[in-house]
């Protein structure tokens, strides 16, 4: 901003300098008004071309200074020329004195940068970055482009399943700049940048929350050839929610048809050895991405076209596969936090506040917690407050442990450095005893007197409210290695309307067994353990075989959702099969004329079916007066057995009890005799499969039955 500010006066100084005159320095007004004024008579008094000029300037303050000059031009266009010259000190305070010298110093640049000036005497806290983007657009491995790690090939899946964070120190940062850092002419004083890899999926809305919490600044990345997905409009959200200033990497251009790469040039190198073709293939490609961008309000272009960050979001095209525009992400990177943050940075000083990621089971150290540090700084002798599941806790730290620098916090190759203190902004990790009772998202806030306590308690409570998990009183068990996956979890089966009795941490017991038990009563297909990262302990793993409980055991969260959700079908189908299999259908039927082979024991008649279907072995009553008349024996058709008629057969069917012409008779009509149970039952969970004429034979029992007496009058609801 200060760059084109100082550029723009530079251009038309020729047009301005009688209304700049009245600002600032007398020196400039002696040389420059004698000459001009010359000029600006015969100009002023004919075409008014003062105004022109200013409106291409396009600087507030000029566009004040010129419209009242050039209302007095109008009426006395040949003495105020004159008077200009000759009288300047008398008329530039009757002008405008008091509006123009305020105007001024916010145009210039050395008072923006008196307001971010920096006492070396302390350390400034160092920008936090986020990255967000829909699932496989390449954040993670854009950042192994720099940090010169796997962890990208070593994720369960290839899906960022917890969140991690890594330091970029400025040593870094403008070592991957390299030349672009010098042809910017751009001194960064930031101390480097931390960033946090939020995953990308929908399941991690949870943990994409906290990671922008308290982001500075935010990367969301895009598959240059996807385009923006589901993930994607969430990221754009939840950052205009948070009111986050951030940036596209538009990734994966090394896909772009025709794309020659050349492994770890920056991208104004390598665009411009492409051919024309390519170069507008990709172009396409940005514009669409504009064109979503701009459906949200967000004007955007290419980094290199943008002369104003503050108006416009930068789009960096990347590529992660061969480091392609790398540099030019982060020269964009941390010249925004240099321009947009530095004001609002503040120094590492003061009692630390952090925000827990995750709450991890640590071989040979326990309970410990990831913590992003925002604020302040943590020491290895402080007394901590964390959120827990119900309440705040208290937990003297034991250690601190930060990963190496360039190294991630999710994933270290390496083991942890001990520390003695830590500054923000960093991704620290904390052991202690009591960190059991952490919970992921809650705040940890150093805490070492009693008032320090009391009021850290106060403030972490009231933020517990929102993270605590509620549960169904039937449902499935869910159990995670940590809470920022079981909350993920939860959120994704409460999102398809699946019950959950528990969720918990921790590997699957006995007494999780047993809950399951418990439901595969009165809920079979529900009667389901879904493990993430965890196992089945020896005696709890007896207890799932020999009850025939289903335990779903996966690292990645869509796996469990998917296979879950393909055994509850199975489930559903096999006991709604079983469950009609045994079902007596309703149905109507009607004895031919002529059609008796035998009047009693047993009666054999001709019957139609009028709708639903007859078995045999099933009751009927007559539709006369809803008296009973026998059993169906066995059904034949032209001579051969057969299980079962269904609507517009003609069949002959044996019935035990009636005789006909005392009972029964030819042309009545008679009905499947179905127990109000039943029919509530089909009502309640078959209906949906009832054929219409077998929902039309049942509508016809109940009106029957209802029509037998008062009694009856609410029969079958």
């Amino acid at each position: 901003m200060s760059e084109e500010k100082t550029k723009k006066p530079t251009k038309e100084p020729a047009k301005k300098p009688t209304v700049k005159s009245t600002k600032k320095p007398a020196k400039k007004s002696t040389k420059e008004t004698t000459k001009k004024s010359t000029k600006e008579p015969a100009k002023k008094s004919t075409k008014k071309p003062i105004k022109k000029p200013t409106k291409k300037s396009a600087v507030k303050p000029t566009k004040e200074t010129t419209k009242k000059p050039a209302a007095k031009s109008t009426k006395k266009p040949t003495k105020k020329p004159v008077e200009k010259s000759a009288k300047k000190p008398a008329k530039e305070p009757t002008k405008k004195p008091a509006v123009k010298p305020p105007k001024e110093p916010i145009k210039e640049s050395p008072k923006k940068e008196e307001t971010v000036e920096v006492d070396e005497g302390k350390r400034l806290k160092a920008p936090i970055c986020v990255i967000l983007g829909h699932i496989d657009h390449g954040k993670t491995s854009i950042l192994d482009a720099v940090r010169g790690t796997a962890v990208q090939a070593r994720e369960a899946g290839g899906i960022t399943q917890q969140i991690g964070a890594s330091y970029f120190p400025i040593e870094t940062i403008e070592e991957i700049c390299g030349d672009l850092l010098k042809k910017g002419s751009i001194k960064l004083r930031i101390p480097g940048i931390l960033i946090v890899d939020t995953p990308g999926h929908a399941a991690f809305l949870n943990l994409r929350t906290r990671g922008a919490s308290v982001a500075d600044i935010a990367i969301v990345v895009v598959d240059v050839l996807a385009g923006f997905q589901p993930q994607t409009f969430e990221s754009m959200r939840l950052l205009k929610q948070r009111k986050i200033p951030f940036l596209i990497a538009a990734n994966k251009t090394d896909k772009v048809a025709g794309w020659k790469s050349h492994e770890g040039e920056n991208f104004s190198k390598t665009f411009k050895k492409q051919t024309v073709d390519t170069q507008k293939a990709l172009d396409r490609n940005l514009y669409e991405l504009m064109g979503e961008l701009s459906k949200m309000s967000y004007p955007s272009d290419r980094y290199d076209r943008i002369r104003n960050y503050t108006e416009n979001v930068g789009i960096v095209p990347t590529s992660a596969k061969t480091h392609e525009g790398i540099q030019d992400l982060f020269l964009v990177l941390s010249g925004l936090a240099e321009q947009f943050l530095l004001k609002k940075l503040v120094y590492s000083e003061g009692p630390g506040e952090g925000t827990i990621l995750e709450v991890t089971e640590e071989m040979g150290m326990g309970t410990t917690i990831n913590v992003i540090i925002h604020k302040g700084t943590f020491s290895k002798t402080d007394s901590i407050v964390f959120g827990g599941r119900d309440k705040a806790h208290q937990a003297k730290i034991r250690a601190l442990l930060e990963p190496k620098e360039l190294d991630e916090i999710r994933d270290p190759r390496e083991k942890f450095n001990s520390i003695d203190m830590v500054h923000a902004a960093a991704g620290v990790k904390i052991t202690g005893s009591g960190l059991s009772e952490a919970v992921a998202g809650a705040q940890v806030m150093v805490a070492n007197t009693a008032e320090e306590i009391a009021n850290a308690k106060k403030l972490i409570e009231e933020e517990l409210k929102v993270i605590r998990i509620d549960t169904d009183k039937e449902g499935i068990i869910i159990k995670a290695d940590t809470l920022g996956a079981l909350e993920a979890l939860v959120k994704e089966f409460r999102d398809r309307k699946i019950p959950i009795k528990l969720a918990d941490i921790g590997d699957i017991n006995k007494n999780n067994v047993s809950e399951a038990i418990v439901v595969k009563e009165k809920a079979p297909s529900l009667a389901a353990i879904v493990g993430f990262n965890v196992t089945a302990l020896p005696d709890a793993q007896e207890e799932l075989e020999v009850n025939d409980i289903e335990f779903f055991q996966s690292d990645i969260i869509y796996t469990l959702l998917d296979e879950y959700a393909h055994w509850k079908i199975e489930i559903e189908q096999k006991l709604k099969a079983e469950s009609l299999k045994d079902l007596t259908y309703p149905a109507k039927i009607k004895i031919l004329p002529g059609m008796t082979f035998r009047a009693k024991r047993p009666a054999i008649v001709g019957v139609e079916v009028l709708s639903g279907r007859i078995v045999p072995r099933v009751p009927l009553i007559r539709g006369t007066d809803g008296k009973k008349c026998g059993t169906i024996q066995q059904i034949q058709e032209s001579g051969q057995s057969i299980r079962e008629a269904k609507k517009g057969s003609e069949v002959a069917v044996s019935i035990r009890g009636p005789t006909v012409g005392r009972q029964i008779t030819e042309d009545m009509e008679l009905y499947v005799d179905l127990p109000e149970g039943v029919v509530r039952r089909i009502k309640e969970k078959f209906y949906e499969d009832l054929t219409v004429d077998e929902r039309e034979a049942l509508e016809d029992l109940i009106n029957l039955k209802r029509s037998l007496s008062e009694d009856n009058k609410y029969w079958g609801y």
